[in-house]
């Protein structure tokens, strides 16, 4: 019972925050997005160890990578070296993250934002709604968002293959000069 009234409210917190939400869409591929901010569940080792692959892959290739991982847990674990924030770092009535490091995530224009959220989080599409990054991208959901690509994976093939899929939809956008951005 609590929790559905606590998601009730995260809902109307997430449309408020949807409702004044003004940012400037561009589409970007992998090679033109030159900062990416990387939102995710960093709960699980195997996929935190698997984005911060990722991002190391893409810093070789000269991006600026800003990184935010949310840990479903009042607590991080010991020796957590990147930017996060936890279930204690959260309004307990709604989820919605009071932190300095979700709030100063959210307030930076990425190029491209691409949250991994398998398990549906409410901080993580709290941060990745209010966020003002040109193109947004993420999993599938049936909550209100303004991801520009939803993609439809299954969470059990694991963060290898969202990322695949990522790099393989990225690649596919063919950046026009001729058309503004918001008409791709």
């Amino acid at each position: 019972m609590l929790d559905q009234f606590r998601h009730a409210l995260f809902l109307k917190a997430l449309r408020r925050v949807l409702g004044v939400q003004k940012r400037n869409r561009k589409t970007y591929t992998l090679e033109s997005a030159k900062s990416i901010g990387l939102l995710f569940d960093a709960s699980d080792d195997t996929y935190r160890s698997e984005l911060l692959e990722l991002s190391r892959s893409l810093e070789k290739k000269g991006k600026k990578i800003h990184l935010l991982g949310f840990f479903n847990s009042k607590l991080a674990p010991e020796g957590t070296q990147t930017p996060h924030f936890t279930l204690k770092n959260c309004r307990w009535w709604t989820r919605v993250p009071n932190s300095e490091p979700a709030t100063a995530f959210a307030a930076q224009t990425f190029d491209l934002l691409v949250c991994f959220n398998p398990n549906n989080l409410d901080p993580l599409h709290h941060v990745a709604a209010s966020s003002k990054a040109m193109m947004k991208m993420g999993y599938a959901t049936g909550l209100p968002n303004d991801y520009d690509i939803l993609m439809d994976t299954s969470t059990k093939k694991g963060p290898r293959h969202f990322i695949e899929q990522l790099e393989i939809y990225l690649d596919k956008i063919v950046l026009s000069k001729h058309e503004p951005a918001g008409a791709l």
